[in-house]
């Protein structure tokens, strides 16, 4: 089969398509032929060493996958071959096939293709979570949802809608970032990369700072973040990568006089019954339209060099996909 293998941590330069053989399953495990497999910011960071996981390269790529099971292992009761699943997955996503424990396999709804049903294991799971379990949104919530045209970002504009916040502020990297989450239903739409973004941001709420902040970037912008937080407020950091640069002296006092909340979050280390109880919600969401998936940047396996550029440049909106078997172009 075709594969994408990390052959280093030299950055994007360290992917290369080989052959590979197929992965081989256990008793609980199935095997998928793969439609879909999706491109996480922490798989950027990871060519660049950035983010273990455990192993060294080379090793094949990919968290997750969705596509059709073709084989099942001798004690799967909860699969058949022929269903159309998405899961995160045992062996590496980015190729033709991928072994996945069966019982973290999710059904696609029939309304969902396989490029936006890979956005749920990770980016639609992770949204819920952070929303519903971690931050327990409630309706005098004013939430600041950063990078909010993304994967998880553009997910949680929707979900703290649909969860009932008081006011959503979403900030994005462009000005059309900025009409398609006022689509979606952010009640401000703030352009990340204007000086005065901080300042913007707490004008919308009256000067009084946000409840929630949803924190992925780090760095001195999560400084800015975590300076407006309200009285109360709480700060759910997921996905970050310079965590020790945001968090100093004076973030820790601030924590205490003002009553604040840091939470971390990692959902491959999260509650397993916690992200199992999650799935019929989200499920339910998805099917009846309420939660809208995007998967519009599509790339065949052999363009793997291409769809990362496009994750670094940041000019992405929603999910990037890669489509074993398809043939250029896509997009």
């Amino acid at each position: 089969m075709k594969a994408v293998e990390l052959t280093g941590y030299q950055g994007i330069e360290s992917l290369r398509v080989i052959n590979a053989p197929l992965p081989e399953i256990s008793k609980n495990e199935c095997l998928i032929e793969v439609k879909a497999t999706g491109i996480n910011f922490a798989e950027l960071e990871l060519t660049h060493g950035r983010y273990r996981i455990g192993k060294e390269p080379p090793f094949v790529m990919g968290f997750e996958a969705a596509g059709v099971v073709r084989e099942v292992g001798a004690a799967v009761k909860n699969l058949r071959v022929g269903d159309r699943v998405t899961s995160i997955v045992s062996s590496g996503g980015y190729a033709e096939y991928a072994s996945a424990v069966a019982e973290m396999a999710i059904p696609i709804p029939p309304n969902v293709g396989f490029a936006e049903a890979v956005t749920i294991p990770i980016q639609g799971l992770t949204a819920h979570l952070l929303l519903k379990e971690i931050a327990r949104v409630n309706p005098t919530d004013s939430v600041l949802v950063q990078a909010a045209a993304g994967g998880v970002g553009s997910c949680l504009v929707q979900l703290a809608r649909i969860f009932g916040a008081k006011k959503i502020i979403a900030l994005v990297g462009s000005q059309e970032k900025v009409e398609f989450v006022k689509s979606l239903g952010a009640d401000h739409a703030i352009n990340s990369s204007a000086p005065d973004w901080a300042d913007r941001v707490r004008n919308a709420t009256d000067g009084r700072g946000v409840d929630v902040v949803l924190e992925a970037a780090s760095g001195e912008f999560g400084k800015q973040s975590y300076k407006l937080l309200a009285p109360f407020g709480r700060m759910i950091v997921f996905g970050a990568r310079n965590v020790r640069d945001t968090f100093g002296p004076d973030q820790v006092q601030q924590l205490i006089y003002n009553n604040l909340t840091i939470t971390g979050f990692n959902i491959p280390s999260y509650k397993t019954e916690v992200i199992g109880a999650s799935v019929g919600p989200l499920l339910e969401l998805i099917a009846t339209g309420k939660l809208k998936l995007f998967a519009e940047h599509q790339f065949p396996l052999d363009h793997v060099k291409e769809a990362f550029e496009a994750v670094a440049s940041r000019r992405t909106i929603g999910k990037v996909v890669l489509i074993p078997g398809a043939t250029p172009p896509l997009n």
